[in-house]
């Protein structure tokens, strides 16, 4: 039976990625670094949408006030992903930083892909490879965030039906 990417460990959960997926995770985690540090990428507008859409004037002064402190957490949690991609156990602010990674570089994938659109079909590697090539990263990081929300669960106290 194959580990998981995710082990639940005596300080944390253990990142046991292989050196391959390590590699390449952080070769994608540094372009999208340089993705939102760039800021042009109509891609990203899903992470700084319209917060007031009848007033683009307000809407552009909520993000001047309140984008650089999203866009700093976002390099942060980017940050930790990267210092723990060798193994290193995560607490729950790491735990956070991951889930939180994670879904972005999938959001902004979702995004180019237009993944959720009516007419949505899965690219084939024979009609688009590049498009192809990003949906299987895409959905490999589904399966990624899915097994780090899985193992973190594991530590929460039963619920309640209250």
């Amino acid at each position: 039976m194959p580990r998981g990417k995710f082990r639940p460990g005596p300080d944390g959960i253990v990142v046991a990625l292989r050196h391959e997926e390590r590699s390449g995770l952080a070769s994608i985690l540094e372009q999208f670094r340089q993705l939102l540090v760039g800021g042009k990428d109509p891609s990203l507008l899903r992470f700084q949408p319209p917060v007031h859409i009848h007033d683009r004037q307000a809407s552009e002064e909520f993000w001047e006030m309140t984008g650089d402190s999203l866009l700093r957490h976002r390099l942060e949690a980017i940050d930790t992903v990267e210092a723990t991609l060798g193994g290193a156990p995560l607490d729950d602010d790491g735990v956070a930083a991951w889930m939180q990674t994670v879904n972005s570089v999938r959001l902004f994938l979702g995004n180019t892909l237009e993944v959720g659109a009516a007419t949505f079909n899965p690219p084939t590697e024979g009609d688009h490879p590049q498009k192809a090539a990003r949906y299987v990263l895409y959905e490999w990081l589904g399966g990624l965030l899915d097994e780090l929300v899985t193992v973190a669960a594991t530590d929460l106290p039963p619920g309640t039906d209250d």
